[in-house]
This record gives structure tokens, sequence and C-alpha cells, in this order.
């Protein structure tokens, strides 16, 4: 269970704080529409690779020809299971 938290909290931590630094005034609207796409091409693939890999349940060649739409097929296991 600690390591299902563990993901969570790196997956969801550093759009929680570029979404509060756009709220409150810090970045621009265009600051942040760039954050947010960083975070979902780059960033999120990154971190939900690195987990699949660690279960055993897809190889780079595998996660690289999918672009990382791969982590949709196993989002059960990314999102539920230790």
């Amino acid at each position: 269970m600690k390591k299902l938290i563990t993901y969570h909290i790196v997956t969801l931590l550093p759009m929680m704080l570029v979404m509060q630094l756009y709220v409150f005034g810090y970045i621009s609207f265009v600051n942040f529409l760039e954050c947010f796409v960083i975070y979902f091409v780059v960033y999120r693939p990154i971190i939900d690779y690195r987990r699949l890999k660690s279960k055993g349940l897809v190889d780079r060649k595998e996660f690289l020809k999918s672009w990382g739409f791969v982590r949709l097929k196993y989002y059960q296991e990314l999102m539920f299971k230790k």
C-alpha cells in the first residue's frame, strides 16, 4: 500500500503545485498551459512507465511504440493495485 500512495503523491503533487501557482496569480495562463502540456506529455508517461516496468508489465520498446498510451491498457494496475 505504501508504494501505491507514493505513486499517487508523485504523480499528483506537481500538477497540484502548478494549479496553485496559477490560481494565486504567480504564473500566467500561458505558463500554466505550458506546464500542463509538459506534465501530461512528458512527466506523467515517464512516471507511469517506471511503475509498469517495476511491475514487469511492459518493456521500453512496447512503451515507446505506443507513445505511452499502453498505460491506459494497464490502468487498473497503475491506479489500484500494489
